[in-house]
């Protein structure tokens, strides 16, 4: 039976690095992808990603096994992503009118109407995923965390409240919010949701690849070895079978998972070997185990 992540987190409190190095493992993935959606670049997501690490590896021993531990580190994550400083996407203080301007652009241009001929399907997912991460900086930061938590990672109304620290009731109000302001921007927009709507993701990628803001060699946040994308063709067979509301949740879980290159791990070896008393505080020493600290 395989260890659970709490025996692990137990481990290492008392003194364990290789327990220790297994719980970062296991939570890497899930804040850096809370990271991404919040913050739109990967390098700003990474940054982020190792100061919510390191918060949740000098705090360990706050944690009091009254829950799962990866809503505890959720919770730490949410706390760090509502104050940590904007990034660079983020600055730009884009707003659903401002999407609206840029499309207005894209179609006086005639850029929906000269498409670009067979474009490489990567880059239209890689186009799509970049037109979903844009939409959630509309929101604030609050909202923004409680679309991603609600509609993308699928918490429920009472996880998600203890992540935010507020109620269920509220929760499921805010979260409410954010889907309708993102579901009817792109119900009046994108040509996913409604075939007669202009906006095309094809169309939207001749203007980045005019202006150089998509780089067709290298994808930002579609890797060519993430596995076979969904097909725009596949995405609109889909939602149609779905409820409205359903199809925003369709929409943002259509892009190839969310993965980092960077194993935190050997941050952890870091810190343990400077900081060893803050990380672990007073560890219970087992003479005869050799992964324990010594």
């Amino acid at each position: 039976m395989e260890t659970t992540t709490e025996q692990l987190v137990r481990e290492s409190l008392k003194g364990s690095r290789e327990a220790l190095e297994e719980v970062v493992r296991r939570v890497q993935g899930s804040i850096y992808a809370l990271a991404l959606r919040m913050l739109f670049l990967p390098a700003d997501a990474e940054d982020a990603t190792q100061e919510i690490l390191i918060k949740v590896i000098t705090r360990l021993k706050t944690f009091r096994f009254e829950g799962p531990f990866q809503h505890w580190v959720m919770k730490v994550a949410a706390n760090h992503l509502k104050t940590v400083r904007k990034g660079r996407v983020e600055k730009r203080d884009l707003t659903l009118e401002k999407a609206q301007e840029l499309l207005d652009h894209a179609e006086a241009m005639g850029w929906f109407s000269s498409q670009p001929e067979a474009p490489e399907p990567i880059l239209e997912v890689e186009i799509r995923s970049a037109c979903a991460q844009a939409l959630l900086l509309t929101l604030d930061r609050n909202h923004r965390l409680a679309f991603v938590l609600g509609v993308v990672m699928d918490v429920s109304s009472r996880e998600g409240g203890f992540i935010l620290e507020i109620s269920p009731a509220a929760f499921r109000k805010r979260l409410s919010r954010a889907r309708q302001r993102v579901m009817g921007f792109l119900t009046a927009n994108c040509g996913l949701f409604n075939e007669s709507n202009a906006c095309r993701c094809s169309g939207i990628l001749t203007g980045h690849l005019i202006r150089g803001w998509i780089n067709p060699q290298q994808p930002l946040l579609t890797s060519r070895s993430s596995g076979k994308p969904m097909a725009n063709a596949t995405l609109v067979a889909l939602m149609k079978e779905l409820e409205e509301l359903e199809r925003v949740s369709a929409f943002y879980k259509s892009s190839p998972e969310i993965k980092d290159s960077v194993d935190f791990t050997a941050m952890v070896k870091d810190l343990v070997e400077r900081e060893a008393s803050l990380v672990f505080g007073e560890p219970e020493w087992d003479n005869g185990n050799s992964s324990k600290l010594h």
